[in-house]
């Protein structure tokens, strides 16, 4: 005697997969009834029928075809992210948040990471569309890549993150990065007294000037404070190292550093404390991203915190709700604050981490 699972092997005894047909066969309705149960509608199915194909769908170990659904529905319920590096601590935060938001969205997110490179991020912008995503999130390093993303009106809705200010035809999020690097340089002059404050910044970043050299400037020649050395590295915990490094060995280490993302900010602690160097006393840091691993670093990090959660639900809002991101529609740029958070790299008093962070 067989059952309606033995009916799912082919001839040589293989599990085959479980089709719309076999369902509708095994629960005695038409392929049409299990469309209308899958999709809850447009027809309306008796509840005890809704039922029985349910028990038949979960007996089968049918998986719905997603593909030939889409076709059906006009959608795909599928958004694509394109990050530069997916080992950085705010890309990966960020894109921890997106996914957040668009499965709460009933969203599948796709991530595809393009290591900073623009023939690669076309690509994948490119494969994407093909592959009938609802929207894209595209996260390129700087204004000179941006220039390379299609603009077809065919394509689909998109927004672009990590951004300094507008680009045309497309919808972009970014921080107020400059006004954060104020803020950041800011508290070391005023609050810790020091008045030659160098940079560590990696190439290529948001803009060309990047806007948190713009505010470190801005904040020095507010406060009438001396601009240290400015040190250019990869945007990694190596190059941070490798900038405080070069600074320790040059002999050029100032009375305090603004370091422009958490990543690096990690490298720079090394590099000081291998070299002898007490952190705060003899040069307090800031940094900017404001990422959970800043929480755990020794001494923990002071830094201008980017809101990832707010950027991620605007940024699936504005692909999946109702403002129109269509290539060629009404755009704009979305800016968002962001806040120095305290803690004792700077010089700030000891505080614990927060329970939000274990996650």
């Amino acid at each position: 005697m067989t059952t309606p699972a033995d009916d799912m092997r082919d001839d040589a005894g293989r599990a085959r997969r479980v089709t719309r047909a076999d369902v509708a066969r095994a629960a005695g309705v038409s392929t049409a009834v299990v469309s209308y149960v899958m999709n809850d509608g447009p027809r309306p199915v008796a509840p005890e029928t809704a039922e029985r194909v349910r028990a038949v769908m979960a007996n089968l170990g049918y998986r719905p075809n997603f593909t030939a659904r889409a076709l059906n529905l006009g959608t795909t319920r599928t958004l694509g992210l394109v990050l530069q590096d997916t080992l950085n601590p705010f890309f990966a935060e960020l894109a921890q948040s997106l996914e957040r938001a668009a499965s709460a969205r009933g969203y599948h997110l796709v991530v595809a990471e393009s290591h900073g490179d623009a023939d690669t991020e076309h690509r994948l912008v490119a494969e994407l569309a093909d592959r009938q995503v609802d929207g894209l999130l595209l996260m390129s390093s700087g204004d000179r890549r941006l220039d390379r993303v299609p603009l077809d009106p065919r394509d689909p809705p998109t927004v672009l993150l990590d951004c300094a200010g507008p680009v045309p035809g497309r919808h972009t999020i970014g921080p107020d990065a400059a006004a954060g690097a104020h803020g950041a340089v800011s508290h070391l002059i005023q609050m810790h007294d020091r008045r030659r404050i160098g940079l560590v910044i990696g190439p290529d970043g948001l803009a060309s000037p990047d806007p948190r050299v713009v505010g470190w400037r801005e904040a020095l020649a507010a406060h009438e404070a001396s601009e240290g050395p400015l040190a250019v590295e990869a945007w990694s915990a190596a190059g941070g190292y490798r900038a405080a490094r070069r600074l320790l060995e040059t002999g050029m280490l100032p009375d305090a550093l603004f370091v422009s993302s958490d990543v690096q900010a990690v490298g720079v602690l090394r590099a000081l404390l291998e070299g002898g160097i007490d952190i705060p006393r003899d040069c307090p840091l800031v940094s900017f991203d404001g990422t959970r691993v800043g929480e755990y670093s020794w001494p923990a990090l002071t830094s201008a915190r980017q809101p990832v959660g707010e950027m991620a639900d605007l940024a699936l809002d504005l692909l999946t709700g109702s403002v129109d991101a269509r290539p060629g529609t009404t755009t704009r740029h979305h800016v968002f604050p962001v806040e120095l958070v305290l803690r004792e790299s700077c010089g700030c008093p000891l505080t614990p981490p927060s329970a939000a962070s274990d996650r």
